[in-house]
């Protein structure tokens, strides 16, 4: 039962709607679930659905999707318990055309584990976060008070200033 996900959408140059993975239902319901998938939707009312291996792409929730030009980047999540890593910050590339998604490595003062954030594309190139939790382990989830910037070229991170 696919109604109660939460996923992001993305709608593309061509018109496509583009939905990235999410969770159903609640961590204590017996059908929990984390998606690592890919739904688009065509214009012409047709769906396609892509699965990904969790070494290529993990089960991913409460993250943000951001198109620049053919490619979504996708950033943070919270994840199973059993799998999260506390001091990284995932980023996923997804390229529109191929469906291919690929995980980026970055540097730089990164958020850390991040979810329920938001993202905007600011100047080109650049993706600024700002909002959400932190994971910090050991059931220690603190609300996220500054922003950071991904600089997509050179992929580093940078932490802005606190957020207001």
């Amino acid at each position: 039962m696919r109604g109660a996900i939460r996923s992001v959408d993305q709608f593309s140059a061509d018109g496509r709607i583009i939905q990235i993975a999410g969770e159903h239902e609640d961590g204590y319901d017996p059908d929990f679930c984390i998606y690592n998938d890919v739904f688009v939707h065509y214009p012409d009312g047709r769906i396609e659905i892509y699965g990904y291996p969790a070494d290529v792409f993990p089960p991913t929730d409460f993250h943000t999707a951001t198109l620049v030009g053919d490619t979504i980047y996708l950033i943070g999540s919270l994840g199973y318990q059993h799998q999260r890593v506390q001091s990284e910050t995932p980023v996923f590339a997804l390229d529109t055309r191929t469906l291919r998604i690929t995980r980026l490595e970055t540097s730089g003062d990164a958020p850390g584990s991040i979810y329920k954030h938001r993202a905007v594309l600011t100047t080109a190139g650049r993706i600024r976060v700002f909002g959400g939790r932190i994971d910090h382990g050991d059931d220690a989830h603190n609300n996220n008070d500054a922003m950071f910037e991904l600089d997509l070229g050179q992929r580093v991170w940078t932490r802005l200033a606190p957020s207001a």
